[in-house]
């Protein structure tokens, strides 16, 4: 990311994703489709696009401070 990116709209477009990808993880189980070799593939596509998701939403929430400490570069160092 640049920084020229608003956060909010990053929020979204991740929170999108990973909510069509959980949807579609819960379609395949009540259609029975992970009984074949293409449910598995639609299942690992799911499971990909979900964890992907998910790993950016906790970088943009550790980068806008939303998540953990900030650290405000106020330490004084050791001696």
């Amino acid at each position: 990311m640049n920084g020229k990116e608003n956060p909010i709209e990053l929020l979204v477009i991740c929170a999108v994703v990973l909510v069509l990808s959980l949807l579609g993880i819960l379609g395949g189980f009540s259609k029975g489709l992970f009984g074949n070799m293409d449910g598995i593939l639609i299942l690992g596509i799911c499971l990909m696009m979900a964890l992907i998701a998910a790993i950016l939403l906790l970088v943009l929430a550790k980068e806008q401070g939303w998540l953990g400490k900030k650290s405000n570069g106020a330490h004084s160092p050791a001696k």
